[in-house]
């Protein structure tokens, strides 16, 4: 039996080894993963929330179809609409708007909830508010000057109530052009809701319950190593040197790998998330959505992967204490 002990033990280790590494990332992504708080934090870091109207800006601008655009505004440049959504839509709305997204989708995923919505209140509260009619003269001052004729038609559209062609009026006409201006903004306003609803959990064969079911064995993987770690003490340790051999040998392998994996693995695993997801996004995007992509993948990996790097830091340390712990007891005999 002697004979075949350290070899067993041997295979033991190894085991313990990979399968630890494993369950360092599978239990933190089970963690870290299914948490509003993990992207949100993520979107500070990256500044999210302050290039989403830059994002918005070069969609409308790099469109395939302008036309849907109003007259007068088709050949607003992207500063001008970057200024637009900015005055519009500030980083502290942009903020309330996206937890408040974040946290409705991982209530959904979580069985917390059935639905997952965002909510426009923010928007429409400052669409009718003096917010939105300075957004909306920062687009009407981006304008050509109006001509004679068309600051005519507009005084006349201004008593019939027709429409009236966008341009820049003259600052003695543009007081008296406020009530109208904000008029639009409540009309517009009026017809966004007040909450959007994007997923509705289907009836029957709901997703998510398969996903908890990955998650329940994500939540066991630590057992696994555990398991191999106690076949590893049974067949390999006799006193307390070899304790502290036989467990500061893959403890400390194991915290090397992980940590290693933690420092190194986001750039890694962020390129082939961003592979992943450029792959799959429409051809209609804009180039700014697919430029972010990667930026956004390393910052989810880094952010998932920043707890496997300490805990295997925690794990080289600990290891490393005790083999050289079991190497001095060794020395003394």
């Amino acid at each position: 039996m002697n004979t075949f002990r350290k070899p067993i033990a041997t295979f033991f280790g190894t085991s313990f080894v990979i399968t630890a590494v494993m369950a360092l990332l599978f239990f933190n992504f089970d963690r870290r993963a299914f948490t509003a708080e993990t992207y949100q934090q993520a979107f500070a870091r990256e500044d999210f929330y302050n290039k989403i109207p830059s994002l918005l800006a070069q969609s409308i601008t790099s469109g395939e179809d302008v036309t849907q655009q109003p007259l007068g505004m088709q050949g607003l440049n992207q500063e001008t609409w970057d200024s637009f959504f900015r005055t519009l839509l500030p980083p502290d709305v942009l903020k309330v708007i996206g937890d408040d997204l974040l946290n409705s989708t991982f209530a959904y995923l979580n069985l917390e909830s059935d639905l997952i919505q965002v909510t426009l209140s923010p928007v429409k509260a400052n669409m009718v508010g003096e917010t939105g009619t300075q957004a909306a003269l920062v687009l009407i001052k981006s304008l050509p000057a109006c001509t004679l004729d068309q600051a005519a038609m507009i005084m006349f559209g201004m008593f019939s109530g027709d429409q009236i062609q966008l341009c820049n009026p003259p600052e003695d006409i543009l007081p008296m052009l406020m009530p109208i201006i904000q008029g639009q903004m409540q009309v517009t306003a009026s017809l966004i809701p007040d909450q959007l609803t994007l997923i509705t959990a289907p009836p029957q064969n709901d997703p998510r319950q398969r996903l908890q079911t990955i998650r329940f064995f994500l939540r066991l993987s630590p057992l696994l190593p555990l398991l191999f770690l106690f076949g590893l003490t049974i067949f390999a340790v006799r006193s307390l040197k070899d304790w502290l051999i036989w467990w500061g040998i893959p403890l400390g392998i194991t915290g090397f790998i992980a940590s290693v994996i933690g420092f190194l693995g986001a750039p890694l695993l962020g390129a082939v998330l961003e592979r992943l997801l450029a792959a799959r996004l429409p051809n209609y995007l804009p180039v700014f959505l697919v430029d972010f992509t990667g930026d956004f993948s390393a910052a989810m990996v880094r952010a998932l992967l920043n707890p496997v790097l300490w805990q295997g830091v925690i794990l080289a340390v600990i290891g490393g204490g005790m083999f050289v712990a079991g190497y001095f007891i060794h020395i003394k005999k």
